[in-house]
């Protein structure tokens, strides 16, 4: 089973076309986006439908709640990266989802994954690398989760963390996705995540669930020319 994830495209197409043709190279089982389609860039629409024509279950990112936001209050004409957000495509931010949760088992051992833009508890927060580990275990604990993935930071990472003791010994994985758009880990490139569970997957052998973090070089200068040759640069949130 070949699971990709993606998150925090932020309106940038050429980053999104470049990244899409990499998933699809390696063939995935399933497609899977954590949020933020919007805001910074100037395809928003581009982007939403595209993701839209594919089918890809998406959650909401706190980017598109704002949007939502800010179109419902009429201050978008103060921010041109959500004034040019159609009404169908703000339609559909509206009725993406705060989480989404996937069941396997394998050889009878359940695995449980849960999506988050955030966190569990909001879109807003970041889930940093260098989080103390008893509060990432007492995120795994609360939501009965034994894989986390989310973004939001731009900063991908795969941490593994220890839970249980003795004979009851298992690993739990927290795995920042990356950013599509707008990467803020020093490397330009687009990041998202393969991740691959296999009938030899188990909580127990950390090695045995995969996380493969792949980068995609794209046309950076066909983004930032859209983004020149609009209103947004002076604008720019």
């Amino acid at each position: 089973m070949k699971i990709a994830i993606l998150s925090d495209i932020h309106a940038n197409l050429p980053a999104l076309e470049s990244t899409l043709k990499s998933i699809d190279s390696q063939k995935p089982d399933a497609i899977y986006c954590l949020g933020d389609l919007v805001g910074y860039n100037v395809w928003p629409n581009e982007v939403i439908n595209e993701i839209r024509k594919r089918g890809i279950a998406t959650l909401a990112g706190n980017h598109d709640v704002k949007a939502k936001k800010v179109w419902l209050d009429g201050s978008e004409g103060s921010n041109y990266a959500y004034s040019i957000i159609g009404g169908n495509e703000m339609e559909y931010l509206s009725t993406l989802p705060a989480h989404i949760r996937l069941e396997f088992s394998f050889n009878g051992k359940p695995i449980h994954i849960l999506m988050v833009h955030g966190s569990p508890y909001s879109n807003k927060e970041y889930l940093l690398k260098d989080k103390d580990e008893d509060e990432f275990l007492s995120i795994f604990s609360d939501t009965d989760a034994h894989i986390l993935l989310f973004g939001h930071s731009h900063k991908p990472y795969h941490r593994i963390l220890p839970a249980g003791k003795g004979a009851d010994k298992e690993y739990v994985h927290a795995v920042n996705v990356g950013s599509v758009g707008k990467p803020k880990d020093g490397d330009p490139r687009a990041c998202y995540v393969m991740l691959t569970l296999t009938e030899n997957s188990n909580l127990s052998d950390k090695q045995s669930i995969e996380v493969g973090f792949i980068r995609v070089a794209y046309d950076i200068e066909k983004a930032v020319a859209g983004i020149k040759d609009s209103p947004i640069c002076p604008v720019l949130k």
